[in-house]
């Protein structure tokens, strides 16, 4: 049921990047990039053990890390795996 109604999230999505294209400069991303991770790491700092086993469904089409179900520790996990997947789709391949 999930997965029937993302359309209109992929909608948003593609259109809030472009919009977000045009505010946000190399500069601009970097400073914001560094204020969600620190304030990650505030939240991280704040969970108690028991939270990381709490979680709930995703549509797993949203994404290719994303599982029918998911923990908080795989929430947590998810940026750096996404992240490491657009590297890779980005690097170059070596030049032979």
């Amino acid at each position: 049921m999930l997965n029937a109604r993302t359309a209109p999230f992929d909608l948003i999505n593609y259109h809030g990047t472009c919009w977000a294209a045009r505010i946000f400069n190399r500069n601009r991303m970097t400073a914001k990039l560094d204020r969600v991770i620190d304030a990650l790491q505030r939240s991280l700092r704040r969970e108690h053990d028991s939270a990381f086993q709490r979680g709930m469904h995703y549509p797993t089409r949203w994404d290719p890390y994303f599982h029918d179900f998911m923990t908080l520790a795989d929430i947590y996990g998810y940026p750096g795996h996404h992240y490491d997947h657009h590297r890779k789709q980005l690097t170059l391949a070596a030049l032979n």
